[in-house]
């Protein structure tokens, strides 16, 4: 069985504004249901991992009130400022609280303000410290975050996978692209079972059908 000791697994945006049962953030997104499936997918890989060598990574994004580090007029991080999300300190702003148990296993890395976790984080020095080679990426959302931090690990040297049942977009169809014809460039995108199995690891069973 793999160690999985120069591997680690980055949660993107595992905040209620993303994930809660009333998050603002349900209304745009195509079939909403697909919110719970993925939160408790990564729930299940957590879960699957936490006795392993992996390293696992909880990467919030997050604003002081008024939002003074967004001085975007448009775009999505003007839509962000515009609805008051990702506030420290609110419930929106707040890590799901499915994590908290996990909170010894799965540390918390503060500072990002933007879609880059590599950007106003001490990202790359943790991950050199522990001798990571590989990053996995699950979390939201695909064509923001998850591209942008992807984009950076790769150019930084790092193998990057990114698990497609694990991440989220907008719609369907955007998903579908990101993983098919985006991600492949600088990536491999698998599945999680794959990516379970390949490591001597037991597969989760079929996602659970919500609403």
């Amino acid at each position: 069985m793999s160690t999985l000791k120069n591997t680690a697994v980055l949660l993107i945006g595992m905040q209620n504004d993303h994930f809660g049962d009333d998050c603002m953030l349900r209304s745009a997104i195509e079939n909403p249901e697909r919110i719970d499936m993925v939160k408790n997918r990564i729930l299940e890989l957590i879960q699957t991992l936490s006795e392993t060598d992996v390293t696992i990574l909880n990467l919030p994004i997050l604003f002081r009130e008024g939002h003074p580090e967004i001085t975007q007029q448009v775009g999505i991080l003007a839509t962000i400022k515009q609805a008051s999300l990702f506030v420290e300190g609110t419930k929106g702003g707040r890590v799901i609280e499915e994590l908290d148990s996990w909170s010894e296993r799965v540390p918390t890395l503060s500072g990002r303000t933007g879609f880059n976790a590599f950007v106003d984080t001490s990202l790359n020095d943790f991950l050199t410290e522990r001798g990571v080679q590989q990053l996995v990426l699950v979390g939201a959302s695909t064509a923001v975050c998850i591209d942008s931090t992807a984009r950076t690990g790769y150019e930084m040297g790092y193998d990057i996978l990114i698990l497609d049942d694990c991440t989220i977009s907008r719609t369907l169809s955007e998903q579908d692209m990101y993983c098919d014809a985006i991600f492949p460039m600088y990536a491999t995108v698998s599945s999680t079972n794959d990516f379970l199995i390949s490591n001597g690891l037991p597969a989760l069973a079929a996602p659970a059908e919500t609403g």
